[in-house]
């Protein structure tokens, strides 16, 4: 029985050698009927791969949601595979995926998105902070290996649609627009899969600095979205700000009030010995990066998702 098509929809500023290792490797696939479709912003940003299952489309300097609804338009296929320009599959990728969707009620499938052997230490350190539960919360299995579930969302790094089950990504976010994605598909009726065998392994950002920007980014933008979509379910992802917020009201209360400053210091130390327990790892100083950027995190991503309850622009 023949494969059923499918487009990879690869957005990327220009194709670097990112984009390159990602087409590459997407051309690599053990999957007899695929295109790739890659969407950089310029008509002078060409791959030097050559292969008629790859076509090169440019969009101008517009967000990746814009680029991969243009890469929708494009496409002739049942089904679309959405991953970064930073990210490459593992080769069954889409052989794995696509069995899933001999259950008719699933509509997504996607998986982990792992952290490159290659990667630097800041990349790593990026990884081990979003894979733990008390940082990322549910979400930490995009991260991991884990046991194939039944999910709300998933990331557009690592993602197969079919097509009746998809929606337009939103242009103006820079991210959550896959959030929402997914939100629409489960709003017709199907079922969103992780699954741990649809592997891509992805780039995380190589700096401190550049971790907690991506932070803040995802804070602000998700509050963007709840706003945009209001209710109940979406109160999950104020967890961090409430936390951040409480802090703050605790160590200046614990100034004013004896026992509030004993029960604040208690709460402290807690705190402080579980996110180190959780971030320890074989190399002690990757150990203490860990802990120390997993702290921001929680703050970071707090205060980001402030700011976007209280912004009124999206950029």
């Amino acid at each position: 029985m023949k494969e059923p098509l499918v487009s990879i929809i690869i957005p990327c500023k220009t194709i670097d050698e990112y984009t390159q290792k990602c087409i590459g490797e997407c051309l690599k696939l053990d999957y007899s009927n695929f295109e790739v479709i890659v969407l950089p912003d310029e008509k002078s940003s060409k791959s030097e791969i050559k292969n008629r299952k790859l076509k090169i489309i440019t969009s101008g300097k517009v967000k990746p949601a814009f680029k991969r609804n243009l890469g929708m338009k494009q496409s002739k296929a049942n089904f679309y595979a959405f991953i970064d320009s930073d990210a490459y599959p593992e080769k069954d990728w889409l052989k794995n995926a696509i069995k899933y969707f001999s259950d008719k009620k699933i509509g997504i499938v996607g998986g982990p998105n792992l952290t490159p052997p290659e990667s630097n230490i800041w990349e790593k350190i990026s990884g081990f902070v979003y894979s733990n539960f008390l940082v990322s919360g549910k979400a930490n299995i995009r991260y991991k290996r884990a046991k194939n579930q039944y999910t709300n969302e998933l990331p557009s790094c690592n993602y197969i649609s079919k097509k009746e089950a998809s929606s337009e990504y939103d242009p103006h976010f820079l991210t959550a627009e896959d959030s929402e994605f997914c939100f629409n598909c489960s709003k017709k009726g199907y079922k969103i899969l992780y699954a741990k065998d649809v592997v891509v392994f992805h780039h995380r950002r190589d700096s401190f600095k550049g971790h907690l920007k991506q932070v803040w980014i995802y804070g602000r933008d998700i509050a963007w979205l709840s706003k945009k979509e209001p209710s109940l379910d979406k109160i999950y992802y104020s967890i961090l700000s409430i936390f951040a917020l409480g802090f703050f009201a605790g160590l200046i209360l614990s100034f004013f009030n004896k026992i509030v400053g004993i029960l604040f210091l208690i709460a402290l130390l807690f705190y402080i010995f579980v996110m180190f327990i959780t971030g320890i790892h074989t190399n002690f100083k990757i150990s203490i990066y860990t802990f120390i950027t997993s702290i921001l995190t929680h703050f970071t991503y707090g205060f980001g998702f402030i700011y976007g309850l209280l912004s009124k622009n999206r950029t």
